[in-house]
């Protein structure tokens, strides 16, 4: 009788962080059928679920060294809602018609039930402006943390708007590339939904 190997998330990410191929074999006999139900439970067109899901498990496997996952059934349901977000956004030129019910699903954070949760979200914010330097982290935080126009950030910190806007433009790369695509949106998205 043939019995699947059933490791934790940490065992996997683990076998991930050594680099071991084994690991991404595992995570996707785990969670590809749950990834393809959910992202087919919105597009209800098998050929473009089954795309989304394989380009995010290869993505996690390439980026593998660069993201910090700390919940990885989280990370790879909000992958798979992104991607299907973004292939929604693609086909709308197309004329393809959603169901009004499956909208309301994608507007929340409620669409997996196994989503990254506030505290996860803010605490990678945390991490990655941590890393930023001092300038780009104060005029983020004025930014996205208090609000401020970027004149007010340039009239507070005795800078130029153009300074400003540059810092921005800075600290949103970094933290683009240090918390991995989904991850900093899910981020972005957070903060502008408090």
């Amino acid at each position: 009788m043939f019995t699947q190997t059933v490791l934790t998330d940490e065992e996997l990410l683990l076998l991930l962080e050594t680099d071991d191929e084994s690991g991404l074999k595992l995570i996707y006999d785990q969670y590809w059928e749950q990834l393809y139900l959910a992202a087919f439970s919105i597009l209800r067109d098998a050929d473009p679920c089954k795309d989304i899901v394989q380009d995010v498990l290869l993505q996690l496997w390439i980026r593998r060294a660069k993201v910090k996952i700390d919940s990885l059934k989280s990370y790879l349901f909000t992958a798979v809602r992104y991607k299907v977000l973004s292939h929604i956004k693609s086909a709308s030129s197309r004329k393809v018609f959603i169901e009004p019910e499956e909208l309301e699903k994608l507007a929340g954070f409620n669409l997996m039930k196994d989503r990254l949760n506030e505290q996860d979200i803010e605490k990678l914010l945390e991490e990655g402006v941590a890393l930023l330097p001092k300038r780009c982290q104060e005029v983020f935080l004025l930014s996205r943390m208090e609000h401020l126009s970027n004149k007010e950030i340039a009239n507070r910190m005795g800078i130029s708007v153009k300074t400003v806007e540059a810092q921005m433009s800075i600290a949103l790369k970094q933290l683009r590339i240090v918390m991995g695509e989904v991850l900093f949106f899910a981020c972005i998205c957070s903060i502008f939904l408090k």
